[in-house]
């Protein structure tokens, strides 16, 4: 990879203090968004499900983040050569609050595709922005520990989310008017420590948006395979649950199981990705992530068994995220980073998106276990791609 000078974040390297201002400028941006998210998916669903839209409508509905994805990824390091970063992020966070009140003004489900779409183009931007910020500000000794905390803190805003909803309730403009206020908030971070020191894309990628499927095929499709997980663990396996015998109660409670291990294991796994072969490390997380998932159907009937399996494929599995950014910033720089940050941002919507209706297919055909199946057999997959990309690719040495 030639390493040229791509993408500068200032006239002159940035100074400790001005490295630290960035950090604490773009983690506290995406943490409010994620709380803000957190509190408007719920929100939303539930309205939905008590105006008596059916389901098939309010999962079209949900979609439409990821539609916007596809739509937008591409087009976003183009953007980011016309336009700064902070003035590009400060615009999606106005059109992200904005959203949320005209769904209120606009309570039609028909209207909410079409601010949903517009919503989902925003926050599309403001995570591929983002993770191709915390790229560029680390190097490879603390690579993955500056990812991990980014996503750690990023899973902590998502799940305080439903306890803010808890708090305003569902009822009339308050929780619309909220949520506004919250994602609102994210620009604080960036006017007041982040000015002057976001990253600068000036010139072209030196290859095309679909070659970064190729040139980094271990790191881009665990995007697509943490999307599917992701997603799938929290849309089906409480489905799941209840079909093998668990009490709703009990059924949404795994689900919280499995977001502290996601809170709690980034920031180690990072740190272990800092010091091993990054390819290494995501061979081991799909591998962990097949034996939690096939190990689901043994211990599901004992809640003994399962938190503590639920918590360690939680944890182990969201690595795959971590790491897959943390190899991108390995490979990229400038333009190409922005680019592949980007493919991995729409790889896992593409997770997401499919993930939820293959498993559902599965399930119907083997009721319950198809989730086992489809899962696992997703993991399997990667399995095999992170396998021969470690024994084959040429081997990078981790920094001392």
């Amino acid at each position: 990879m030639q390493e040229k000078s791509l993408t500068m974040l200032a006239d002159a390297p940035l100074t400790p203090t001005e490295r630290r201002r960035s950090l604490i400028a773009v983690i506290a941006c995406i943490s409010v968004v994620g709380m803000g998210l957190g509190v408007s998916i719920p929100l939303l669903a539930l309205l939905m499900e008590r105006s008596g839209v059916p389901a098939s409508l309010i999962g079209l509905n949900t979609a439409m983040p990821a539609l916007a994805t596809f739509v937008f990824t591409p087009f976003i390091p183009g953007l980011l050569r016309r336009v700064p970063a902070i003035a590009f992020l400060l615009g999606c966070i106005a059109v992200s609050a904005i959203a949320m009140p005209a769904y209120y003004l606009f309570p039609s489900i028909w209207l909410w595709f079409f601010i949903r779409f517009v919503n989902g183009l925003a926050l599309t931007g403001l995570f591929v922005v983002s993770e191709f910020w915390i790229n560029t500000l680390a190097d490879e000794k603390n690579r993955g520990r500056l990812i991990g905390i980014y996503g750690t803190v990023l899973s902590c805003g998502f799940a305080s989310g439903p306890i803010l909803l808890f708090l305003v309730g569902t009822e009339g403009v308050a929780p619309f008017a909220v949520i506004a206020c919250v994602i609102a908030a994210a620009a604080l971070p960036l006017l007041l420590f982040g000015r002057g020191l976001a990253p600068r894309v000036t010139e072209r990628p030196t290859r095309s948006f679909a070659s970064f499927f190729i040139a980094a095929p271990a790191a881009t499709l665990a995007g697509l395979v943490y999307g599917a997980t992701e997603t799938d663990i929290f849309n089906m396996l409480p489905v799941y649950g209840v079909r093998i015998g668990m009490t709703e109660q009990t059924a949404a409670f795994v689900l919280s199981i499995f977001a502290a291990g996601n809170i709690l294991c980034q920031i180690p796994i990072g740190l272990w990705a800092d010091r091993a072969d990054r390819r290494f490390v995501l061979l081991v997380c799909a591998l962990i992530g097949l034996l939690g998932t096939i190990a689901i159907p043994f211990v599901a009937h004992s809640i003994w068994l399962f938190a503590p399996t639920l918590f360690l494929f939680g944890g182990v599995v969201v690595g795959l995220y971590t790491v897959g950014l943390t190899l991108l910033g390995e490979r990229f720089r400038g333009a190409d980073l922005a680019s592949a940050n980007a493919a991995f941002v729409m790889m896992y919507s593409i997770g997401a998106l499919i993930g939820p209706p293959l498993s559902g297919a599965a399930m119907d055909l083997w009721d319950p276990h198809g989730l086992i199946v489809a899962m696992g057999g997703l993991c399997g997959l990667y399995v095999l791609i992170a396998g021969w990309r470690y024994f084959t690719a040429p081997r990078i040495r981790p920094a001392p």
